[in-house]
């Protein structure tokens, strides 16, 4: 993107990406953009209060959604364990 486009989104953004716009410059992390975290079984076991087994009987189960990072190395998302401990499972 050009300077010049870069200026005229700016000039015709609206008060929402302005708001957006400013809480990058000054450092602020978006709030509606959800976190790229994975956690580990034994971490999620620890933040959750919930047992390894428990969570992978979860995953299992498919009520827990878990990513494969290589092949038998599994990581729960934040958001996903998020979901799952406020009973979303």
């Amino acid at each position: 993107m050009t300077i010049e486009a870069r200026l005229q989104a700016i000039l015709s953004a609206t008060p929402e990406q302005l708001a957006a716009i400013d809480a990058a410059l000054v450092g602020k992390p978006e709030r509606d953009r959800p976190s790229l975290r994975l956690y580990r079984m034994g971490e999620a076991a620890e933040l959750t209060g919930l047992s390894r087994c428990t969570l992978w009987r979860a995953v299992k189960d498919g009520r827990l959604r878990a990513v494969e990072i290589r092949k038998g190395s599994r990581r729960i998302p934040e958001v996903e364990l998020c979901r799952f401990a406020r009973g979303g499972g």
